[in-house]
C-alpha cells in the first residue's frame, strides 16, 4: 500500500512540475514572436505596399520604409484588416530622397481565397487606403 501512495505523489509531483515548465517556456519572451511575426508581415505584403504606395502617388520610382510592427483586426466572414506604417521616399529627379511623411496603407485579406484553387494573389488581398498621418507632405 505504500508502495502504491508513494508511487501516486511521484507521479502527480513529475506531472505537476511538467506542466509549470511548460508554461514557463510558452510565455518566456512574447516580443520575440510578436517582432517575428511582425517581420513575416513585412516580407509577406512587401509587393501589395510598394504596388500601392506607388500607385496611390503616381510615381513608378517611388520606395518606402516600413515603420514599426502590424496592426491586424478580424473582420466579419473570416475575413482580416492589415495596416502597416510606410515612409514614402521619392527618387524622382529633383526630388532626392524626398520624405512624404508617414502614411497608414490598410488592407483587406481574405484568407481563403489564398488556398490552393486560387489563381492569384490579387484576389485575396484588397488595397483599401492610404491615410496621411504626418501633414509634412510637400508637392
Amino acid at each position: 500500500m505504500k508502495k502504491i501512495i508513494v508511487l501516486v505523489i511521484l507521479c502527480f509531483s513529475l506531472s505537476s512540475i511538467t506542466v509549470a515548465a511548460a508554461k514557463q517556456e510558452h510565455g518566456q519572451n512574447p516580443k520575440v514572436s510578436q517582432e517575428l511575426f511582425g517581420v513575416f508581415m513585412h516580407e509577406l505584403f512587401c509587393k501589395n505596399i510598394l504596388d500601392s504606395a506607388r500607385e496611390f502617388y503616381k510615381d513608378d520610382t517611388l520606395s518606402v520604409t516600413i515603420k514599426g510592427g502590424v496592426k491586424l483586426f478580424e473582420e466579419k466572414e473570416g475575413r482580416y484588416i492589415v495596416k502597416f506604417i510606410i515612409i514614402p521616399h521619392s527618387k524622382l529627379p529633383g526630388k532626392k530622397g524626398k520624405i512624404s511623411g508617414t502614411d497608414t496603407l490598410t488592407f483587406r485579406v481574405d484568407p481563403f481565397l489564398l488556398g490552393s484553387g486560387s489563381r492569384d494573389r490579387n484576389s485575396a488581398v484588397t488595397f483599401l487606403h492610404l491615410k496621411h498621418n504626418n501633414s509634412t507632405r510637400q508637392n
